[in-house]
């Protein structure tokens, strides 16, 4: 994957990158220093910084002073963001949330739900919609102001139906991929020896 993200670079002209993360079942730290080394974006969008900005060392540093337990928002805690922080810190990229605080709930409540009534599915349809312009507005937005954007956000909203795939722009979608086939969890009996990460150019 990554000879041929050189190769795409060295032909074309790129300013955006979505990097589809897999939120902790792979290593997606690793892949997207490898991203930043070649691409050199001048800004980083994180999804699941929410509505929080980290435009400077000192704010990264801030953060991550922060104890891990301590909550981040109702979705997340600090720990689980700090190594994409971290990443940023070490680069000097000014990290950007580009999603919804709290992402549009009230509490966990939804994580427990195993089956939704009808009602509850267009409720979470309304929430992904919401989310995803969210996502679609903060990347325009930087690319408007002639930034070169690399944005991560959860390999779900790569799905091939999502607003974040008909951004009328030049750019690049890197996603996982499991025997071929793109995959949004991991699947059963997984084996992370037959995970790769693809490469889409979207124009």
């Amino acid at each position: 994957m990554i000879e041929k993200l050189k190769k795409i670079l060295e032909n074309k002209k790129i300013n955006l990158i979505l990097f589809g993360e897999t939120h902790g079942f792979l290593d997606d730290n690793s892949i997207q220093e490898e991203i930043i080394k070649i691409f050199k974006p001048t800004i980083f969008l994180y999804e699941m910084l929410e509505e929080t900005n980290l435009f400077t060392i000192e704010e990264h540093e801030e953060f991550l002073k922060q104890p891990d337990e301590k909550d981040f928002s109702v979705i997340s805690i600090f720990g689980e963001l700090k190594k994409t922080v971290a990443l940023a810190n070490k680069h000097n990229l000014p990290i950007v949330g580009s999603d919804i605080r709290n992402m549009c709930r009230e509490n966990k409540d939804f994580l427990k739900k195993t089956e939704l009534s009808k009602e509850e599915m267009k409720i979470e349809e309304d929430i992904l919609k919401k989310r995803e312009e969210r996502q679609v507005q903060e990347m325009l937005s930087h690319l408007k102001k002639g930034k070169k954007v690399l944005a991560t956000t959860g390999a779900f909203h790569l799905r091939q139906d999502s607003p974040l795939l008909n951004l009328k722009e030049n750019y690049l979608i890197i996603y996982p991929t499991y025997n071929g086939e793109q995959i949004f969890t991991p699947p059963e009996n997984f084996d992370i020896k037959s995970v790769t990460f693809d490469i889409k150019e979207i124009s």
